[in-house]
């Protein structure tokens, strides 16, 4: 039977959802809001994978992963998906995203929830109804694409802190594209032809796009043999079926990069906070490449032909479990394939959250210059020095510090190391200053899933006062550069542990000004009170990953504003051959008290910020230290410092280093 010329597809429903995560920190949010059709739907008209009743959706995934239920609306639960559903009521005006919006603003009057992550994923029904009609294609899509980006849009003028806008996958690379040729081409066997099709399909492994192809065309060669008994008649068929499917998979593919492509410009000119996450560029990545997400199979699928996975579970008479299938029935993902979207979105969000981390390395290399600064200025303070005085020092400071549990980033830690060397000069008998220069070289590890190298140079003015017989006044002020090489951000896609990598720089202004004054106790002990104001602006420069991949994300600039100041009494001694000194300040941070940082995926125009949790605003510091003269003009200093009161842990600071006078 010759294969009819004009084809007219009917796609009824044909997304298919393919992608990938990870884990949304507890703190972030505090409900999951969902929109779409089938592939979201927990219950409100079914759920779409097989042995649904064992398995979670990906939606569901995501809400276990933040700590909070999602339940079907129908339910009285936040997810509102239907299986079935397009963008606007012309398509179906029972299941829609735009009554599902309507219906939860009305629920919440008007307000949504600031704190709640929400996901609007649909197109695929609409993409099906486009493509019954080629001529009017273009025009049915795009007016679903306006209506889906005026909903996300609504939600976010609502108050919506966050909503993730997946891409639709790639219509034609659901089984049911085949499913459609055989029936269009053998109708009067399209039942057996089908199954047929389908028994040399889940035979064979797909482990590339290339033998994809190739078993699909193996597949609609077996359903041609069912159309003739005549073997040139079938080879005819056979050819005009593969023809045709070929032909109508550019089709789908053209139509669908126009539905992803028109939706991205229009989400990105009414801005938010939009996390787009590319399933469609995914797609094609588990499809070149099964075997590396734990796949072995993405043209078959488990469930027999005929059987929604709606219904279907492992034990459904002609199941399929010799394989892992990408699909669960000819459109809908298998529970592995939805496990795949959840680590695929999570990652994406959690990227900006891991990129906080980079500000902290320039606060290190603060800390750590400072300290060798203060050992010095200590060392002055017990010591002679007269007018006309020369003097060098240098020194190695360190520390070691935890990330903070509440920083999205992770629960890692970093060891600093820093070399500092400077000069300064007595102008008068009560005034001093100087200049150093630092250099750090620090591999940092936020979590197990970002990790950094940062090198540093840092350039220092500084000078001391000291009069009223007993008081001090010490300044400071730094410039600051810092490259940040072999960013790593890891992620964990389904089987598949990808990284993806970046460089950068950052710079830091900073001053800082500490004064105190020192009661004499007896002639070798003094004691009294300090306080100090100390000041930083970072900026780290936005960049962008190296790969094309769908996982590859761009970042913004970060800025981050510290203003902290301290007051604390210290106690000095002045013991001949070993000066110790000790001081306990209470810290207080008046600057940012989050670290932001925003960023979207390469192949898209939106993007998102995600902060850190408030970060420590008081916390206590211990400093123990002393200096020792080793000649009448060579002396040594050393301190440790440890941090109290933090949420994210102790942090423990260290420097040592050697001075010269002439």
């Amino acid at each position: 039977m010759p294969l009819k010329k004009t084809y007219q597809p009917r796609l009824a429903a044909l997304v298919v959802a393919l992608a990938f995560c990870t884990s949304i920190p507890v703190q972030a949010y505090d409900q999951l809001y969902v929109f779409g059709d089938s592939l979201s739907d927990t219950g409100n008209n079914g759920r779409f994978t097989y042995d649904n009743q064992q398995y979670l959706l990906y939606d569901e995934w995501l809400a276990q992963r933040m700590g909070v239920a999602l339940t079907a609306s129908d339910d009285g639960g936040y997810n509102y998906a239907a299986g079935g559903g397009g963008a606007v009521p012309a398509l179906n005006p029972v299941d829609n995203t735009q009554e599902q919006v309507q219906r939860y603003l009305a629920q919440v009057n008007g307000k949504a929830d600031g704190n709640g992550v929400y996901i609007h994923w649909i197109g695929g029904n609409d993409l099906a109804a486009a493509a019954l009609n080629p001529a009017t294609a273009p025009e049915v899509a795009y007016t679903s694409v306006a209506a889906a980006a005026t909903q996300v849009h609504a939600l976010l003028n609502a108050g919506a802190g966050t909503v993730i806008v997946p891409t639709v996958p790639n219509i034609g690379s659901t089984p049911l594209l085949m499913e459609l040729v055989i029936q269009q081409a053998l109708s009067p066997v399209q039942g057996a032809a089908i199954q047929a099709a389908y028994a040399v399909l889940n035979s064979l492994a797909t482990p590339d796009d290339a033998s994809r192809q190739q078993a699909i065309h193996q597949a609609l060669s077996a359903a041609a043999a069912l159309g003739s008994a005549n073997p040139q008649v079938q080879q005819a068929i056979a050819a005009q079926l593969i023809a045709a499917f070929d032909s109508l998979s550019v089709q789908t593919d053209q139509l669908t990069d126009f539905y992803n492509q028109s939706e991205d410009r229009l989400l990105a000119q009414g801005g938010g906070n939009i996390v787009r996450v590319d399933v469609n560029q995914l797609f094609s990545e588990v499809i070149a490449n099964p075997g590396q997400f734990g796949l072995t199979n993405t043209a078959g699928m488990a469930c027999p032909a005929g059987v929604s996975s709606a219904i279907c579970n492992s034990s459904t008479p002609g199941f399929d479990a010799n394989q892992s299938y990408l699909f669960a029935d000819h459109l809908h993902p298998s529970p592995q394939a939805h496990r795949l979207i959840a680590d695929y979105m999570q990652a994406v969000l959690d990227g900006p959250a891991q990129a906080v981390a980079l500000n902290q390395a320039t606060a290190a290399m603060a800390r750590d210059s400072r300290a060798t600064l203060d050992g010095r200025f200590q060392q002055l303070r017990s010591g002679s020095h007269p007018q006309g005085s020369l003097g060098v020092f240098g020194g190695y400071a360190g520390q070691r510090y935890d990330y903070s549990g509440n920083l999205v980033a992770g629960d890692g830690d970093a060891t600093t190391h820093n070399l500092t060397v400077g000069m300064d000069y007595q102008l008068t008998d009560s005034w001093l200053i100087g200049a150093l220069i630092s250099g750090s070289a620090d591999d940092q590890q936020p979590s197990n899933r970002y990790e950094y190298k940062a090198r540093g140079l840092l350039f220092s003015v500084f000078s001391s006062w000291s009069g009223f017989e007993h008081g001090w006044v010490n300044t400071d002020l730094h410039y600051m550069t810092m490259d940040y090489d072999d960013i790593r951000r890891s992620m964990q896609l389904g089987s598949l542990t990808r990284t993806e990598t970046g460089s950068t720089s950052g710079k830091q202004w900073g001053a800082r000004v500490t004064g105190g004054y020192d009661f004499p106790v007896t002639s070798y002990l003094t004691t009294g009170p300090m306080a100090q104001f100390a000041w930083d602006y970072s900026n780290v420069s936005g960049y962008s990953e190296d790969s094309d991949r769908s996982t590859a994300m761009r970042f913004n600039d970060q800025i981050y504003r510290s203003q902290i100041a301290a007051l604390g009494w210290r106690l000095d001694a002045q013991l001949g051959r070993v000066n110790p000194y000790a001081e306990l300040s209470y810290q207080h941070q008046f600057g940012d008290d989050v670290y932001r940082a925003g960023g979207g995926l390469r192949s898209t125009q939106t993007s998102f910020t995600r902060d850190s949790a408030s970060q420590d605003r008081n916390w206590v510091n211990v400093t123990l230290g002393g200096n020792m003269p080793l000649t009448d003009r060579v002396a040594a200093f050393a301190s440790v410092s440890q941090t109290g009161g933090l949420s994210s842990g102790e942090q423990f600071m260290y420097n040592v280093g050697l001075s010269a006078r002439f």
